[in-house]
């Protein structure tokens, strides 16, 4: 793995009643939507959490537990970028 940071894409799936959270190894363009990507991309989406009902954080992967805040809270449907580093 490089040592190189790198942008991907954390975005909050509809669900009901949990929303599953995905980290996409690639950062959304301009006025792009996780619903935009093919299939073939979304097979490299990998879950990292999952809220409950109220938003509440049902699990997080260590990994991602610096974006806990980030996340609790967050609408269904949302997605936001983050820059991850090799750790």
């Amino acid at each position: 793995m490089s040592s190189q940071p790198w942008v991907e894409t954390i975005y909050i799936a509809h669900g009901e009643p949990d929303c599953r959270v995905y980290a996409m190894p690639y950062p959304m363009g301009h006025n792009q939507r996780p619903s935009d990507m093919r299939l073939k991309e979304q097979m490299d989406w990998r879950e990292v959490a999952k809220l409950g009902p109220a938003q509440e954080l049902i699990y997080i992967e260590p990994g991602y537990s610096d974006l806990a805040a980030r996340i609790v809270g967050r609408e269904s449907g949302g997605h936001f970028q983050v820059t991850r580093n090799a750790g």
